[in-house]
């Protein structure tokens, strides 16, 4: 209920006391829709209590500055999308890359796709550039980023002792360029949904696959 001054303006009602955990929560989940619709510096606490529908102290109870609150964002949506990277791969990573790399890759790729599908928000502040993102953010998600490339490389690493690969087949530049594959897909399905579709990623790697096996 929206309570009334003296002087007939409308105030807005006291948000309900919830635990502190559900809080941050709802104020990180403003956040989030701040940046991605409006970017960076529309993420103010001013903002982000407006979008939550609670008033600034609120805010500031729960974060000490916007600085720290874009921080804890980052952490939470880099965080989300580790973990559901590493859940795209196999038990059985090695005996896969052994059998069939390639149809490995395409099956990842598509169910990584179909990840950043059902969580664009996440996804959006993950991987798609940003230019008025503020420095020490930048910084953190090159961070994250050079997570996924190490990891990558290890993948790599074993691929090739599988397959015997020629020598000048590195494997950190392997892992660079799937790390930019799977950027630039995610980017194309969160940009064009109904154009760039997972299963279309898939079928042009394994038509890829195809043709660099012919003869």
């Amino acid at each position: 209920m929206t309570a009334t001054t003296g002087s007939g303006r409308k105030r807005r009602a006291y948000a309900p006391r919830v635990p502190v955990e559900q809080r941050r929560t709802e104020l990180l989940d403003a956040a989030l829709h701040l940046v991605v619709t409006r970017g960076h510096p529309a993420a103010t606490m001013d903002a982000v209590a407006e979008q939550a529908g609670v008033t600034k102290p609120v805010v500031y109870g729960v974060f000490t500055g916007r600085a720290e609150l874009l921080a804890t964002l980052l952490r939470r949506e880099q965080g989300q999308a580790l973990r559901q990277l590493r859940a795209l791969l196999p038990a059985r990573l090695d005996q896969r890359l052994a059998e069939d790399p390639g149809a490995l890759i395409t099956e990842v790729l598509e169910e990584f796709l179909r990840a950043v599908r059902e969580a664009p928000n996440r996804w959006y502040c993950v991987v798609m550039p940003m230019p008025d993102m503020p420095t020490e953010l930048h910084r953190a998600r090159e961070h994250a980023r050079n997570l996924a490339l190490r990891g990558a490389e290890g993948i790599a690493r074993r691929l090739l002792r599988t397959v015997d690969a020629p020598p000048g087949l590195a494997p950190d530049i392997l892992a660079h360029t799937v790390v930019t594959l799977f950027e630039t897909a995610a980017r194309l399905v969160l940009t064009e949904p109904d154009r760039f579709r997972p299963e279309r990623f898939g079928a042009a790697i394994r038509a890829a696959i195809e043709l660099a096996d012919r003869p």
